[in-house]
């Protein structure tokens, strides 16, 4: 036997509680009766009285305390055979690790504001396949398509811009790579999500996207990062910063939102583009969007289902509480002759 809610088994420790409470009233009861009249005369005030009556209702009540708990805990026995069948659609992220990406007009930086809405997205992807690509001058797969959204997770927290050594930023790059990820014989059930500030793509972006988009995907584009830009800040090993980053004349570089770059590359992918938000309310249009994309069935899964059974220690434990509702503890009494003028 299992239970559905084990942290409910402590309530059977009030069947002996219970037990103890019945005794002592049966024993203070009595106390009391003798205390109020003499032994020879109290058989008769409670000769209507059955004690056997008294003692079966208590123990009604203490029986049913106990399978009340029992019901509480949510008893299973018995099982059932059941298939499950996953359906969804192969999603790939794409994330700038770009220095750029360390700029800080959006708090707290470009990159962790597109760590922690990737995150939130995992959250609403459960059951489909989702894949991270992670991209500055080149690209690679930081994780394959997979169900496992806990293990992309913390892939996703193990990167930064130190994981790409050469700077720049190609996403031309990022989205052949993509196309590789995706099952190249399946012309839909695909999307791909960039999260990236759109600023210094090297290469034909737009061709590529056009180019994963016939093969069946759909390219959805948020951008991080404000119009009116930051500086892009350069730290030491323990976090503290240092100063700057800095062109070659010695001149401060100020790295903006490029979202005419970003709206053109969505058009190109036949999908939509949307600036990153506190509130993350574009994150529920990519999810309502995705939703829109056919699903495939991503696998099937056998599993063992435990009937539930708290019906049956509920109704005999509703049955204990009515009988000893209905029980009463007098028996009727019959009348002797003891004459006419008795």
């Amino acid at each position: 036997m299992r239970f559905a809610a084990e942290h409910n088994q402590w309530l059977l420790l009030l069947v002996p509680l219970a037990a103890w409470f019945a005794a002592w009233a049966h024993v203070r009861r009595r106390r009391d009766l003798e205390r109020l009249a003499h032994a020879a005369v109290a058989p008769r005030l409670i000769r209507s009285v059955s004690r056997t009556r008294q003692h079966l209702k208590s123990a009604l009540a203490v029986v049913g305390i106990g399978l009340l708990a029992l019901a509480l805990s949510g008893p299973r026995f018995g099982v059932r055979l059941e298939m499950a069948q996953r359906r969804g659609v192969d999603v790939v992220l794409l994330l700038d690790l770009s220095r750029s990406m360390l700029a800080e007009d959006v708090r707290p930086n470009r990159l962790e504001r597109s760590r922690q809405a990737i995150g939130k997205l995992l959250d609403d992807l459960q059951g489909n396949r989702v894949a991270l690509v992670v991209f500055a001058s080149t690209a690679y797969v930081q994780c394959p398509l997979t169900l496992d959204t806990a293990a992309l997770r913390m892939l996703l927290g193990a990167v930064d811009v130190n994981a790409i050594p050469s700077q720049g930023t190609s996403l031309a790059r990022a989205l052949e790579l993509a196309e590789g990820v995706f099952d190249p014989e399946d012309r839909q059930h695909k999307v791909a999500v960039l999260f990236s500030d759109g600023e210094a793509h090297s290469g034909s972006a737009a061709d590529a996207a056009a180019r994963l988009a016939d093969q069946g995907a759909r390219l959805f584009c948020i951008g991080v990062g404000s119009p009116e830009g930051g500086l892009i800040p350069l730290r030491a090993e323990d976090g503290s910063r240092l100063d700057y980053h800095k062109d070659r004349d010695g001149h401060y570089v100020k790295s903006r939102l490029d979202e005419a770059a970003l709206r053109e590359v969505a058009a190109a992918g036949e999908g939509a583009y949307w600036r990153s938000s506190l509130t993350g309310r574009e994150l529920g249009a990519v999810v309502d969007r995705i939703s829109e994309v056919r699903q495939k069935e991503l696998g099937s899964e056998r599993f063992t289902r435990y009937e539930e059974r708290f019906q049956i220690p509920l109704a005999l434990a509703l049955a204990c509480f009515l009988a000893e509702g209905l029980l009463s503890e007098r028996v009727r009494s019959r009348r002797e002759w003891r004459g006419r003028f008795a």
